[in-house]
């Protein structure tokens, strides 16, 4: 192609570096386009679980306090309570211990005074 007396000229290379400094604009100007698209997609599935998880944080406040209820039932004697708090620790739900009424956490929010429940790990 080209003998040893001919050398590479400015001009000839100067096309070839532009083609390639064009090319590899456009791939960084689409996956900038690409990740700004998904991080949008993200940002509104964020914002679309936002109610459900807050009626979800409900709904665990509601079964505490049923499960508190429960246990305390079954402290003074009922036997019905009794049953249902037996049959939950056959089931391998256990009941943690009421709390007492704790200083707020480093969030600012007071501690939960509901009795946890916990479920067994799924296997």
């Amino acid at each position: 192609m080209f003998t040893q007396n001919e050398r590479l000229t400015t001009g000839q290379l100067l096309i070839p570096v532009c083609l390639i400094a064009f090319v590899v604009f456009v791939l960084l100007a689409f996956q900038t386009t690409q990740i700004v698209r998904e991080r949008n997609a993200l940002n509104d599935a964020l914002t679309q679980q936002a109610s459900a998880v807050e009626q979800a944080q409900k709904v665990d406040a509601q079964v505490n306090a049923l499960a508190a209820g429960t246990a305390k039932l079954a402290d003074k004697g009922d036997k019905n309570a009794e049953a249902i708090v037996t049959r939950m620790k056959q089931l391998g739900i256990t009941l943690g211990t009421p709390q007492a009424q704790a200083a707020p956490a480093a969030g600012g929010k007071p501690a939960p005074t509901s009795v946890p429940v916990t479920t067994p790990a799924a296997q």
